[in-house]
């Protein structure tokens, strides 16, 4: 048994032997597979910590300790640890900026924005010219689309530091998601010239020329980003994309195969994959993907649909609607989910239960003529002839508001045929 006044100076030894870094970026945050001998002894003196943790309390080493402990934890992607570590460690010592910038990265990787922010304005108030934390809140205050304060933190970083990579990157990344193509290349390509190495301005690009379909640009650029890092698992996702995206879905299932064999808890990565082997028309294999994407996250909407959907094409009615239910149960107001399990309703003829999902599809989405189309379809089948071809006439006036005229002159010709 390791004696607590030893425990705090074995895991630094330990943490020494590790190499935990004093700044996390977010490109480089990913999950362990294989954890080596080093990170499971130091997982088994972290468990002994937590054991004692308030008997250790008054030992001045404790806070940097957690903190740095937290920091591996950031690093490896696991985020609800590192966040709880940063906040004992910042409840016995308050003043540590650095913590106060890791734990809102770990919100804001966690998807928390608003959490983030809290995080960042502390370390702000300590230093409010801190360009780390002027970068990071900026891209917390874009992802809740408060595009004037993340402007005017970039700003100012770009103030307190003129040639700062990360604040040309992040107006690069800014341009981006407000949809100004010109704008975005421009700062991508003022970062590179600022630091030749900056892999996630190269990703930038990528995602620019693919949005264009300028496809050998875009493979350019990735493959210098996975020069520098070939293990990057969202530009090994991307270079799947490129080749999704030009039909080669073979090939993209080599760099999706690649990409979640790094960041394997990740569900869009697992549904790229399942979508390309449905390309391919390996639907057993496509299903065991999004399978793996509902595993990574379970409150996935999109993989049990994506599932259910491939059971439909596997001729397996049965189990798709399980799927379809699930999916349902998670967003209750899904109009296409609902069209989804309508149709699949009314191919098993159970036409009531297909009847009320298109109903609330309909509700969901009220200027969707498809909803109706088969909702008359069914009242058809029920022997509601009036009920039909009323609905025939609303769907023929929604199709011909969208300018689907072929559309629309059939339900229009399916509504007059019907005797009342």
């Amino acid at each position: 048994m390791v004696e607590r006044e030893d425990l705090l100076t074995r895991i630094a030894a330990s943490l020494d032997k590790l190499g935990t870094p004093e700044e996390v970026v977010p490109e480089r945050i990913r999950p362990v597979s294989i954890q080596t001998k080093d990170r499971k002894d130091l997982s088994d003196l972290e468990k002994k910590m937590q054991k004692t943790l308030d008997a250790l309390k008054s030992d001045e080493q404790l806070p940097d300790i957690l903190s740095r402990v937290a920091t591996l934890h950031l690093r490896e992607s696991s985020y609800p640890r590192a966040i709880m570590l940063y906040e004992v460690s910042l409840g016995l010592d308050s003043n540590q900026i650095g913590s106060w910038i890791h734990m809102g990265l770990a919100y804001l990787m966690a998807g928390e924005a608003k959490d983030a922010i809290t995080c960042l304005e502390t370390a702000l108030s300590i230093d409010s010219d801190n360009v780390r934390a002027l970068v990071h809140i900026a891209m917390a205050h874009l992802e809740l689309g408060e595009t004037e304060e993340c402007q005017r933190n970039l700003e100012k970083a770009l103030k307190v530091q003129p040639d700062l990579d990360r604040a040309m990157l992040g107006k690069g990344v800014f341009f981006s998601k407000t949809g100004n193509y010109q704008g975005a290349e421009t700062w991508f390509k003022k970062t590179l010239k600022v630091n030749p190495n900056c892999m996630p301005a190269f990703m930038g690009l990528a995602t620019l020329y693919l949005e264009a379909k300028q496809y050998d640009k875009a493979i350019e650029a990735l493959d210098k980003a996975l020069w520098m890092d070939g293990e990057n698992p969202e530009a090994l996702g991307a270079l799947g994309d490129v080749f999704y995206a030009r039909g080669e879905y073979g090939r993209s299932l080599l760099y999706y195969d690649k990409a979640v064999g790094i960041h394997f808890n990740n569900p869009e990565l697992w549904i790229k994959k399942g979508d390309a082997h449905k390309m391919l028309k390996s639907y057993k294999e496509s299903a065991g993907a999004y399978q793996k994407a509902i595993n990574a996250d379970p409150e996935y909407t999109s993989a049990w649909v994506k599932c259910g959907a491939v059971y439909l094409l596997m001729n397996d009615k049965g189990t798709a609607l399980e799927f379809f239910n699930t999916a349902l149960a998670l967003d209750p107001n899904n109009g296409e989910v609902a069209h989804q399990r309508g149709l699949v309703y009314f191919t098993m003829d159970r036409l009531e239960e297909g009847l009320n999902d298109f109903d609330l599809a309909f509700s969901v989405e009220p200027s969707d003529g498809n909803h109706l189309y088969y909702r008359a379809i069914i009242l058809e089948k029920m022997g509601k002839i009036s009920e039909a071809r009323r609905t025939w006439e609303v769907a023929s006036g929604l199709f011909r508001q969208e300018g689907s005229d072929t559309k629309a002159a059939e339900c229009a010709a399916r509504g007059k045929r019907l005797h009342i």
